[in-house]
């Protein structure tokens, strides 16, 4: 079902793994780790050809499972809502949710996407219809065996065609929603998922690569029923590597180990992605100070962290644990589709964009270890389509005050404009991004102390400001906040950009750069698309819409107790937990 240049690929790679486990036997040395194509910033990731999962060689060995507790505090745990639609876009549903939530389509440590619970996916040759074939015998945390009607209830119910419209909807399930034609049983075991224009990615958007979690659920009765949605999350029956068996809001939820979780040797993997540990607590903590000295008492293993407490977290024998590009600076001024708006001149957005000072943030917040200045807004560099001319603008303040000043604004050099008014940053604390506030206060002194702006900085909880954003009284506004990196931001993009439609958080009204975003997402070929998405995402910074500040390496304390971890790149939450193993 794959295209021919995957089945090559996959022979050679399966009669390498043979050989290799051969050598490996006659060596007494263990089996062959999986193996993993070869990926780039710029290699495609919308492609539909799965990383082949091959089956196991011989009888697999039960790995030693430590029977003690792992403890983790997180600064959020959104909603604390186990479908997905009634979390929304909060960041801090994915800390729970890909803890107990399995997807139909699985990632490797390369970001790449392998099978999961369906076993092979294909897309048409037109980009319409993407077929997923489902694994047989992934069972739910009840024991029951997921099955093709399961799939299609989930997806129909988060995808569907005016979902968006009957049921609550993150951003990205709704843009997908409103694309939507039908989702159908196509085979015993196997599911399509048409649209009514290309979507070459919604392969990646239901992947472990993308930055939702849309796992899945056993099928109820009804569709968008928001009871039967509430009586889910008293009890919910899930397929992910641990289950849930405790839920005190606002304080904890408590996992044990699911052991029938599908991604293992008995089910055809190579690698074995059960947690080695029986339990695990995760805690809602929002200061950090509280998550430390946890850390340091032994009272918690893994924690959000900051540079600023590397030396307490190691004078007790802990450790600092990147993850790599695990979230960005997402700035950007709203409303500015708005004539009435001063930001709907590009020059004024450049002005602002011209004026930040990228390093200074790197400096004096955070560090080259946590804070890169490359990319731009929603592409890092492990996105597809990156290219270095993405790469944020230099800080040059007096190109700012000319810009400003060329759309007619007053500026310390040219006091003879027109008065821009006072300029509100709204941001929050928040535990992916380190020091968010004061980045957003240090922006703001830049932008006072260069462009002659009245700016004030208005610091709110993160629920109550997306809402205000939603029902547009942001606009006018800088919005300052963290999001999470993806491999692959063509449904994002086409969200923000390519919707005429769109009412809530309009980008622009350009319909020019309206019909370039929809021809972009139409086309099917990979390499056609590699090169045009380039030049779409160049086209898209020099517009700045959004500011290109740089991404974050999240940095995690680690307690003594945990002896390894290595957490997926792009990963705003903990991931890989199959990595961690406890002393």
């Amino acid at each position: 079902m794959v295209n021919q240049w995957f089945k090559k690929s996959w022979a050679f790679s399966f009669i390498g793994l043979i050989l290799a486990s051969l050598f490996a036997v006659a060596c007494g040395s263990a089996a062959a780790p999986e193996t993993a194509t070869d990926t780039s910033a710029s290699s495609p990731v919308a492609s539909s050809a799965p990383t082949a999962a091959p089956k196991a060689i011989s009888e697999p060995e039960e790995p030693k499972v430590n029977p003690g507790k792992l403890t983790i505090m997180v600064g959020d745990l959104a909603t604390e809502r186990f479908d997905i639609g009634y979390v929304g876009g909060s960041p801090g549903g994915a800390n729970y949710g890909r803890v107990v939530h399995g997807m139909l389509i699985s990632q490797n440590a390369d970001t790449e996407m392998v099978p999961g619970i369906a076993e092979d996916w294909d897309l048409s040759a037109d980009g319409l219809t993407t077929t997923f074939t489902i694994r047989e015998g992934a069972k739910f945390h009840d024991g029951s065996e997921i099955t093709p009607q399961d799939v299609l209830w989930t997806l129909q119910n988060s995808f569907g065609p005016g979902a968006h419209e009957l049921r609550p909807a993150d951003s990205t399930a709704a843009a997908i929603s409103r694309l939507m034609d039908t989702i159908e049983l196509s085979g015993t075991n196997q599911v399509s998922v048409k649209t009514q224009q290309p979507l070459v990615s919604f392969s990646g958007n239901v992947s472990e690569i993308g930055d939702k979690w849309y796992g899945i659920m056993p099928a109820r009765e009804k569709l968008y029923d928001d009871e039967a949605a509430l009586a889910y999350d008293q009890n919910p029956i899930a397929a992910g590597p641990m289950s849930l068996v405790g839920h005190d809001r606002a304080t904890v939820m408590k996992f044990e180990r699911f052991d029938d979780f599908y991604y293992q040797p008995a089910n055809g993997f190579s690698e074995d992605k059960r947690v080695n540990f029986q339990s695990l607590d995760m805690f809602l903590v929002q200061e950090e100070s509280t998550r430390v000295a946890a850390l340091r008492s032994g009272e918690a293993d893994i924690v959000p962290a900051s540079l600023a407490v590397r030396e307490q977290i190691e004078s007790d024998g802990g450790r600092l644990v990147f993850g790599a590009e695990g979230t960005y600076v997402y700035a950007w001024m709203v409303g500015c589709y708005d004539p009435q708006i001063a930001c709907n001149d590009k020059r004024v957005r450049q002005a602002l964009d011209y004026a930040i000072d990228k390093e200074l943030l790197r400096d004096t917040l955070y560090g080259e270890e946590v804070f890169q200045v490359k990319g731009w807004s929603i592409v890092t560099p492990s996105t597809y389509g990156y290219t270095p001319a993405l790469d944020p603008r230099p800080f040059d303040p007096a190109k700012a005050r000319e810009l400003l000043a060329d759309a007619g604004y007053k500026t310390p050099d040219h006091p003879d404009g027109k008065d821009f008014g006072p300029l509100i940053v709204n941001t929050w604390p928040a535990t992916g991004m380190p020091n968010q506030v004061e980045a957003a206060q240090l922006v703001a002194d830049k932008w006072g102390r260069e462009l002659g702006l009245d700016v004030e900085v208005r610091v709110a909880d993160s629920t109550g400001t997306k809402k205000r954003q939603k029902a547009n009284e942001l606009n006018g506004q800088i919005l300052w906040r963290e999001n999470e990196a993806r491999k692959d931001a063509t449904i994002n993009t086409s969200s923000a950009y390519g919707d005429p439609d769109r009412k809530i958080n309009q980008t622009h009204s350009d319909p020019e750069l309206f019909r370039i975003v929809q021809d972009a997402r139409a086309v099917v070929d990979l390499e056609q698309r590699e090169q045009i998405y380039k030049d779409l995402y160049v086209r898209l910074r020099e517009e700045t819409y959004q500011f290109g500040v740089g991404y974050v390496n999240i940095p995690w304390g680690v307690g003594p107790r945990v002896e390894t971890w290595e957490p997926y790149p792009l990963s705003l939450w903990p991931s890989a937990y199959h990595t961690i193993t406890l002393k």
